[in-house]
């Protein structure tokens, strides 16, 4: 029977529930603090954990293990920290272990591999063998098992075991963790250049100015205060967070700055460093993992007052946080859909009731669930109806393309067309936005009608014409275009559809003495390719701008005159209960770029359905009708923010034990539901992707009014083992935003 003496809670970076129990060696005991890294045996290996608490229980049965060591470094996290974590894991019913290891710095998760140990006698005895083996195995005496085996063969590594000539150790190495790099905002500037703080604030508009009060006041009050910041684009909520940071830092406290997109950053960043100095810091995936331990730690040590972060910094540990800001707070990129299913602007609400702090989300165009939760009292809005400059909204004109496009296979309508020329005549520029990249976006036979599709994920490969490819845009996969159809040999090749680079070279044959450059994945496949173009489109030496839905996150790029939409509706028959709101949400965001600093600006709108509500209400503005008329339907179906929804996907490479599990799961979950008519169970089914990177996928969605019915029909189902199968992954999504 064992006591509490010397026992400590670790938490292993494991999809695993746990903590585990180990004694701490007496030795070790004054390193033994919370949030302490650990290295301890588990699983016949030495795995690296982390302190999560002193161990309550006060009988422990069966054997502890002792913990190897404790590395002499800072703390990973804290207990309140440690709170957070297991908050998230119990909410999106994910394993502890797995939050924590998402939630962890590059290089923090470790384990060991075993290594080959030369003994005395085998140095000798090696040489007599006559195996050869390099140098610096016989001078260090160790060597990995699997480089070993590499150079003589798994059956003499065998045969010098069972002579004893070397022995199997677990070894784990410790990474790097001192800053050798530049810090990141240094990064972000050429030699040179000024850093602020310094930068005069402009002057606020009332409705700014009313707005920064509540917030002050707020933060003054102290304790968890959540806001809805709803302003129109262009209203100047960027201005508003600075001025909040100001107050809190003021206070002596600290801020959180979430943003949807890597895209953003570097212009954000730039503006906050010019306002705060070089207290910035800035954290996404965009950056080396040595970067991001980094500055991970330069974080951790509180060297910044505010920090500007991808989703993933909702996991930062920053000590004394008072603000958490979420820009953009509709961007579905909150959400992360894989293994660890997230939406970092619902945990920002969560972590700020936590730590006692401020949030602060942001948009013109607010998802559905926080307008809601604003109409409910239980977050404050307050409104931006203005842009900053007092000017107006920009025009928008419907161009019907059932009746314009005729043989043009680009979208380029001749209204479109004639008002680009009337803007470039007038040096003024253009963005031209198309959500779909590559240059056609699909390819087929015309003689048998074969279409490429990827071999992983059953789409439609996309043509790509500078490199003389076709690429599926889901796992990366490319083949080179073939002049023949691999099904019958013709020569009768269609490629179709268009992307973003047809209409970036249909675009120079138009207007061949424009500067034009594209914004998309292709193009900016490297960090600085996307920070050069936005930097040249900032200095106006690029005339057109063509481009995705990158183009629409959140840039203020005061010289756009005409903003040409070619497709508005491509995402808007989507099998999606929000395939609308997305749709709305994209076209005013989209339109927004145009007219920030004077009346001039423009849009033409080109679709094929111009009377669909999405398309006609994002072209007056009118997000609250747009929102009065879409909900009715959700009301009535119990969808969120009306209902509750959990998505359980199972994906595997056999499509038949994928379609076998997914329905043993339904039964199961039909059978635990019987009585309960709160809950309804849609599937299983296919997946509408229903292969992706040489995975079949089916799913089950569960739905309900309220959110415990499903909750608990989700756990009873993990605690049956529904959903464990060697083999296959299975994975809960709880509030799923992709529903493909």
């Amino acid at each position: 029977m064992n006591t509490t003496q010397n026992l400590i809670d670790v938490a292993i970076p494991l999809p695993l529930e746990g903590p585990f129990t180990y004694r701490v060696p007496d030795e070790l005991l004054e390193r033994a603090h919370t949030g302490r890294r650990v290295l301890v045996p588990f699983r016949n290996k030495i795995r690296a954990g982390f302190v999560v608490g002193i161990c309550e229980n006060g009988h422990i049965p069966g054997e502890i293990k002792d913990v190897v060591d404790i590395p002499d470094e800072k703390p990973y996290t804290t207990a309140q920290l440690w709170s957070f974590i297991r908050w998230a894991a119990n909410y999106y019913l994910i394993p502890a272990g797995l939050m924590l290891k998402t939630a962890l710095p590059p290089g923090s998760d470790r384990k060991s591999k075993p290594w080959a140990i030369l003994t005395p006698d085998g140095k000798h005895e090696f040489t007599r063998s006559g195996h050869t083996f390099p140098p610096k195995f016989m001078k260090s005496g160790s060597i990995l098992r699997h480089d070993l085996e590499v150079l003589i063969g798994s059956a003499a590594v065998e045969e010098a075991l069972a002579k004893e000539w070397i022995t199997i150790e677990e070894r784990i190495s410790r990474p790097r963790t001192t800053l050798k790099k530049k810090h990141i905002p240094e990064l972000l500037y050429p030699a040179g250049a000024q850093v602020g703080p310094g930068e005069r604030a402009p002057e606020l508009t009332p409705d700014q100015a009313r707005t920064v009060a509540r917030i002050a006041e707020a933060l003054a009050g102290g304790g968890f205060h959540p806001f809805l910041v709803f302003g129109v684009t262009g209203s100047g909520k960027t201005e508003v967070y600075l001025h909040a940071i100001q107050t809190m830092i003021d206070m002596g406290k600290r801020a959180l700055v979430l943003v949807p997109e890597i895209a953003l950053t570097p212009q954000l960043a730039r503006r906050f460093l010019r306002r705060f100095g070089g207290g910035v810091g800035i954290f996404h995936s965009g950056f080396t993992p040595g970067q991001r331990l980094d500055e991970w730690r330069r974080i951790q040590s509180g060297k910044v007052n505010v920090v500007i972060a991808a989703r993933s910094g909702i996991f930062l540990p920053i000590e004394n946080l008072g603000l958490l800001i979420v820009d953009e707070e509709h961007d579905p990129s909150y959400k992360q859909e894989d293994s660890c299913p997230y939406n970092a602007r619902d945990m920002a609400i969560a972590r700020g009731k936590l730590e006692g702090a401020c949030v602060v989300l942001g948009s013109a165009t607010p998802s559905f669930e926080s307008f809601v939760n604003a109409q409910r009292g239980k977050i404050t809005r307050l409104d931006l109806p203005s842009r900053y400059h007092g000017g107006a909204l920009p025009a928008v004109e419907l161009v019907d393309l059932k009746t314009n496009t005729k043989n043009n296979r680009s979208f380029l309508t001749p209204r479109l067309i004639n008002a680009v020329r009337e803007t470039l005549d007038k040096h003024e520029q253009v963005v031209i936005f198309l959500n779909r990249r590559g240059f056609d976006t699909f390819a087929q036979c015309r003689s048998c009608g074969h279409v490429f599709k990827c071999p992983n994920c059953d789409i439609s490969l996309t043509h790509h014409k500078r490199a003389r490819d076709l690429r599926c845009h889901l796992c990366g996969f490319s083949q080179a275009a073939p002049p023949l159809c691999p099904a019958c040999t013709s020569e009768r090749l269609f490629f179709g559809g268009v992307g973003t680079q047809k209409v970036e070279e249909e675009l120079s044959a138009l207007f061949p003495d424009a500067r034009i450059e594209r914004l998309d994945r292709d193009s900016t496949r490297k960090r600085e390719d996307l920070e050069g173009i936005l930097d040249r489109f900032r200095k106006k030496e690029i005339d057109i701008l063509t481009g995705t839905q990158m183009i629409v996150k959140g840039h203020d790029f005061p010289g756009i005159s005409l903003v040409g939409i070619l497709c508005g509706d491509l995402s808007l028959h989507f099998p999606d209960f929000r395939a609308a709101e997305r749709t709305f949400q994209m076209l005013t965001q989209v339109a927004g770029r145009t007219g920030r600093e004077s009346d001039s600006g423009k849009v033409i709108l080109q679709t094929f359905d111009p009377d669909h509500e999405a398309i006609q209400y994002a072209a007056s503005h009118a997000y609250e009708d747009f929102f009065r008329k879409d909900s009715v339907l959700r009301e009535e179906l119990s969808y969120p923010p009306y209902g509750h929804l959990i998505l359980v996907r199972v994906e595997g490479n056999s499509e038949k034990r994928v379609e076998d599990r997914a329905i043993k799961i339904g039964s199961a979950a039909r059978r635990l539901k019987e009585g309960n008519p709160d809950i309804m169970i849609l599937g299983p089914a296919p997946s509408p992707r229903k292969k992706m990177v040489g995975r079949f996928r089916w799913q089950l969605l569960f739905k309900s009014a309220t959110r415990n019915p499903i909750r608990l029909l989700v756990k009873s189902l993990q605690e049956e083992g529904c959903l464990k199968s060697h083999g296959l992954k299975i994975v809960v999504n709880v509030d799923p935003v992709d529903l493909m």
